[in-house]
């Protein structure tokens, strides 16, 4: 913001408190129930200035994603910074990402209602949408590149492929996560009322799995 004019840099804090109040309101009364004027009022923005930044609540969404995946990338990108081993780091990887979303659930929803988005191929904010897209491409490439290390300095199998791998563990991750909202929300699925978990206990067993299966003396 540092080459921005005084007006654009106003233009970008208005931005971000209106962003602030859509998360307000949506984390309160979920997507479909979240209004524009509920989201202008808690902004403290006419409506009309409201639609001058997001014609609609879906472009809203995006930017939250945006937003998100921004946060957790910043938080991921210091893993590769530790001086510790590949295996650790996607092990450390994981529980960024899976306690990321337990403490920020909006988050998460957010990153599925643009991955639906992309499935019904109406995208309404292309820029923003663009945004989300390499966000997600730097988190994956995040992940590969600690496989990498982890292969090179010997603590992952060198016999997997990094990137499929990641993609598994990326998938992986979003499972967990969906099973446990599904319990937290009392799903139809009867079999999950016969188990007793949470987030937390399911976070550590999926990173004890992960470094197992990974891990050159397991194998």
């Amino acid at each position: 913001m540092e080459n921005m004019s005084r007006k654009e840099r106003e233009r970008a804090a208005r931005k971000e408190l209106i962003i602030d109040a859509a998360e307000q309101v949506i984390s309160e009364q979920g997507f479909e129930n979240a209004t524009m004027d509920e989201i202008a009022e808690r902004a403290e923005v006419g409506k009309g200035t409201l639609y001058l930044y997001f014609k609609n609540k879906a472009a809203i969404y995006l930017a939250i994603c945006e937003r998100g995946s921004r946060s957790l990338n910043q938080q991921m990108s210091k893993v590769l910074a530790l001086d510790i081993t590949g295996l650790e780091m996607v092990e450390k990887i994981g529980g960024t990402y899976l306690n990321f979303i337990r403490s920020s659930p909006l988050y998460f929803h957010a990153f599925n209602y643009y991955e639906s988005l992309l499935d019904d191929n109406i995208l309404t904010d292309q820029i923003m949408a663009k945004k989300c897209e390499e966000n997600a491409g730097e988190a994956m490439a995040y992940i590969t590149r600690a496989i990498q290390i982890g292969m090179q300095d010997g603590s992952i199998d060198d016999s997997y492929n990094p990137k499929e791998l990641g993609v598994i563990i990326w998938g992986a991750s979003k499972g967990i996560i969906h099973m446990a909202f599904l319990k937290q929300k009392g799903s139809q699925f009867s079999f999950l009322d016969e188990v007793n978990i949470s987030l937390e206990s399911m976070v550590q067993n999926f990173i004890q799995l992960l470094g197992s299966g990974m891990g050159v003396n397991d194998r």
